[in-house]
């Protein structure tokens, strides 16, 4: 039985939901102070306001002093609409990836479970990547002052209508490389940490313990593996474009942000915002796992089985 395994195929998707929209709800205003940091200095550009250059505890003071607190949760409803599928789709369909690739071959273990979370989250997220787009640009408004769309439905209508489709799939790559490097590292390491847990400390499967140290874990590796692609998506997605072609003006392609983004500010810009994503994904973690994790002990996986040590 794997970690996060339920009784019915579609019960998982359920607890999926429910996990990923209610860590989105205690999370947003980290995601949006994430986003800021990324973008306040693109390319070199001196920060908007002085709070930006005093890390992410001083971006959030400015945002919340400047713009006021409700400004925190800028860009929720698309977060919300995008947890609401990707983060549905994502763990819902993990442990069946994993029983797909045990029944191609693939041998039991860490490398299944890595490449069952990078199939899971890199699919997911090329589907709802529109409600990513969204979500990038309603939180990067306030670095320039404006309010270019007045919900999440009216931005997603208001790029495709200015820059097509491409608008809606800008960052698409990038996208998906951060979210398979996330759903890889993530419900692997998740899996496999409380896997371990329990075989070698007599931890409790159904413990709250043990999905705590899983789930923080887990949220630290998948900051720092995925903090580059992270980097690169939020300047894909919030980059003005061409009208009539919706070609992006600062980059050609994922590879040209990421020559540029090093070259005007070095290496360490790839993990721009590293702490603020780990103080998100941290809790991120460990409310999505949690509400997961109680509703799969209470409703969903049976008895004999949510007891037992999960299987490699």
């Amino acid at each position: 039985m794997g970690a996060l395994a339920t009784d019915a195929r579609w019960q998982l998707f359920v607890c999926g939901f429910a996990g990923a929209c209610s860590a989105e709800l205690v999370t947003s205003p980290l995601d949006l102070v994430k986003t800021r940091l990324q973008l306040a200095t693109e390319l070199g550009r001196a920060p908007p306001r002085a709070g930006y250059s005093a890390g992410w505890l001083g971006a959030l003071r400015a945002v919340a002093r400047d713009e006021g607190v409700a400004e925190l949760y800028r860009g929720l409803p698309p977060a919300l609409l995008r947890q609401a599928s990707y983060g549905t789709l994502r763990v819902g369909s993990y442990e069946p990836a994993k029983a797909a690739l045990e029944c191609a071959g693939v041998a039991p273990g860490l490398p299944l479970k890595l490449l069952a979370g990078t199939l899971c989250g890199g699919a997911a997220a090329g589907l709802c990547c529109p409600t990513d787009v969204a979500k990038v640009r309603m939180q990067a408004d306030g670095l320039a002052g404006r309010r270019r769309y007045a919900g999440a439905l009216h931005a997603l209508r208001s790029i495709y209508a200015a820059e097509g489709l491409r608008g809606l799939y800008g960052g698409a790559v990038p996208t998906m490389q951060r979210a398979a490097v996330v759903a890889a590292v993530e419900l692997a390491s998740y899996d496999e940490l409380k896997e371990q847990l329990v075989r070698r400390l007599g931890l409790g499967a159904a413990d709250a313990g043990t999905h705590l140290l899983a789930s923080v874990s887990a949220g630290f590796l998948s900051a720092l593996a995925a903090s580059p692609a992270d980097v690169l998506k939020s300047r894909l997605m919030n980059q003005p474009r061409d009208a009539s072609t919706g070609r992006g003006l600062l980059y050609a392609s994922a590879l040209d942000c990421l020559r540029q983004s090093v070259r005007a500010e070095g290496v360490r810009a790839l993990w721009k915002g590293l702490w603020p994503s780990f103080a998100r994904s941290g809790p991120h973690c460990v409310v999505n796992f949690f509400v997961i994790e109680q509703l799969r002990n209470r409703f969903f996986a049976p008895p004999a089985k949510a007891a037992a040590v999960p299987a490699s």
